[in-house]
């Protein structure tokens, strides 16, 4: 029982800060939500996600790429849900009860939702060291890389640019 309202309220202080960054607008914040896809551990900016919640049930479309896994009802309003690490090519991501949906909020999207592995909490990018991008060829995953980090830790955190992902033309348009 511990543990579920210790997650809960790690959930909840999430939240909070997800509606601080939005309340600020204009005020660049230097906190990024940290997230885990597959092996990958990605940086979003707190705009770009309005809310992080279970997985909920979801609803397959018909003649859509694998990556997409089909709608969700939230609240009464339908998302797209796609898997973030089958979209850049990798095995689909195994769904567990760690996994978690980021609802986006974006210039050019509306009703758009990730699975993500876990959430890891947030982090200041002002606390890390800005690493150049690798050199190997990762495909579509260097296309959605805005920047790269180092933590004291010496673990690389990727941030992902959310508009470039919504604005790709394969994400833009899922069907088969």
């Amino acid at each position: 029982m511990a543990k579920t309202s210790n997650l809960r309220e790690f959930q909840e202080a999430i939240l909070q800060k997800l509606k601080e960054a939005t309340s600020q607008g204009a005020a660049e914040s230097t906190s990024r939500l940290g997230v885990m896809v597959g092996e990958y551990r990605l940086l979003i900016n707190l705009t770009a996600v309005t809310e992080v919640l279970p997985v909920p049930t979801l609803q397959s479309v018909p003649l859509t790429q694998p990556w997409f896994l089909g709608v969700a009802n939230v609240r009464g309003n339908l998302y797209n849900i796609t898997d973030l690490l089958q979209f850049i090519g990798k095995p689909a991501l195994p769904k567990t009860i760690h996994s978690r949906i980021l609802l986006l909020n974006s210039l050019n999207t509306t009703q758009t939702a990730l699975v993500v592995t876990s959430l890891v909490g947030l982090r200041n990018i002002e606390s890390m060291n800005v690493k150049q991008k690798a050199d190997i060829e990762r495909g579509l995953l260097d296309l959605l890389i805005k920047q790269v980090y180092e933590d004291e830790n010496q673990q690389t955190w990727e941030e992902l640019n959310i508009e470039a992902l919504v604005q790709h033309q394969d994400f833009i348009q899922p069907t088969i």
